[in-house]
């Protein structure tokens, strides 16, 4: 009797962000993976269970790689003002394949609320809420609010926003969170 063969899931997984890559979310499909794979699509399947399932694998496998290179960033015992530097400059940092790949995991994503519910608790452990009382708290704010936004103008809607102009807007908001967080020490 042979052994059954073993599914490596992260290889799986490496080959679903590839698909994913080249076909978008539409073509995100177990089929899709199979023949990627050269595996059946039922031990694909297998691996995940569910579309959803695969999805949410894929986000969690980025969020652990990001939360890493995040935390380097925040370095120890970081401060709210630290959190939104680190994510600026993690968020300037990322790879353009990565960024499209996010965009368009978080674009297969849309219209799931359980789904959902992993990117908030994200945003939530960077921004926290979007209250802000002090100037240097609202100027943090702005400069979280326009990185996603210059993000998801690039990657989701697709405006091209050019890679001289990126590096150009990083490091405005770069300076924006020095100053801020200058200004912060400076009233102390």
């Amino acid at each position: 009797m042979t052994r059954p063969r073993t599914v490596d899931r992260e290889h799986l997984l490496d080959v679903a962000e590839a698909v994913l890559t080249e076909h978008g979310p539409i073509g995100l499909s177990f089929g899709a993976i199979a023949k990627a794979s050269c595996l059946s699509k039922a031990s694909v399947q297998s691996a995940f269970g569910t579309r959803d399932a695969l999805i949410k694998a894929m986000l969690d496998r980025w969020m652990a790689q990001e939360q890493v290179r995040f935390d380097e960033a925040a370095g120890p015992g970081p401060s709210a003002q630290d959190l939104i530097r680190a994510h600026v400059q993690t968020t300037a940092e990322e790879s353009d394949v990565v960024m499209r790949r996010m965009s368009t995991l978080l674009a297969a994503m849309v219209g799931s609320t359980d789904q959902m519910q992993r990117p908030i608790e994200w945003y939530a452990s960077r921004i926290g809420s979007l209250y802000a009382t002090t100037e240097v708290e609202r100027r943090l704010r702005i400069a979280f609010l326009a990185t996603e936004g210059v993000f998801f103008m690039r990657y989701l809607i697709g405006y091209a926003v050019p890679d001289e102009v990126w590096r150009q807007i990083f490091q405005d908001l770069k300076l924006m969170t020095h100053a801020a967080s200058c200004s912060h020490s400076a009233q102390k």
